[in-house]
């Protein structure tokens, strides 16, 4: 085949193509092996376990029980629950900080005093 320098082309000739050329075919190589990998892997990717099965339709069953607002159902365990189990942690970790605040403010009197 003739081309504009008047010599046939052979496959030899993506050579003087320059590095763009190498670095494309290298590049459209790796895509093509990649895109090769990845159906390969989706043919033989293993099916599901009945259990893996059950326990998705077990999660679907909670979500039609409970609802879709998970965020809801947090609040409502929070509000519920947690806090009034909660009150005496942190009335007494309350009284802590107040205590160690007024020692600070006990330890800064006497410093200003000692100047």
């Amino acid at each position: 085949m003739v081309n504009d320098r008047g010599t046939e082309e052979t496959w030899t000739d993506w050579d003087s193509g320059g590095p763009g050329t190498k670095i494309g075919m290298f590049v459209g190589l790796a895509f093509g092996a990649g895109l090769l990998l990845f159906i390969l892997r989706r043919i033989f990717a293993p099916k599901p376990k009945p259990a893996e099965v059950l326990a998705s339709s077990f999660a679907d069953h909670a979500a039609a029980l409970l609802g879709n607002d998970s965020l809801a159902i947090g609040r409502d365990l929070l509000g519920e629950k947690i806090l009034p189990e909660m009150k005496p942690v942190l009335k007494a970790l309350l009284r802590e900080v107040e205590a160690s605040v007024s020692q600070g403010f006990k330890r800064a009197e006497r410093a200003i005093d000692d100047i």
